[in-house]
């Protein structure tokens, strides 16, 4: 009879101490975590694997892209919006479209 196996949460990306992520986008979960966000996978050259947590900014951006093309999120810091006065963590997303492997 074999064991059961826990199933672990892989590693996330963090932004504010590495600014910039590239890799290959792999695949999108949906409602993970306390907040029901979604999470991102990107896959780096290196083979490893990292999730990026899904926000409002993230998942707008990501909708424009095709699980299996090249993706690059730059972390641009914290911003203050003008309309509420509350800051939030800004990024660009780049992606190569087309590029799906």
């Amino acid at each position: 009879m074999r064991d059961w196996v826990k199933v672990e949460m892989g590693p996330t990306w963090d932004f504010k101490k590495e600014k910039e992520l590239k890799g290959r986008y792999v695949s999108k979960s949906e409602l993970v975590g306390p907040n029901d966000s979604n999470m991102y996978k990107v896959e780096r050259t290196d083979g490893t694997t990292v999730g990026v947590w899904g926000n409002t900014m993230l998942d707008d951006k990501f909708n424009s892209i095709e699980v299996g093309e090249d993706v690059k999120i730059v972390y641009l810091g914290l911003i203050k919006s003008e309309k509420t006065n509350r800051e939030y963590n800004s990024f660009d997303v780049f992606h190569k479209p087309g590029e799906s492997k």
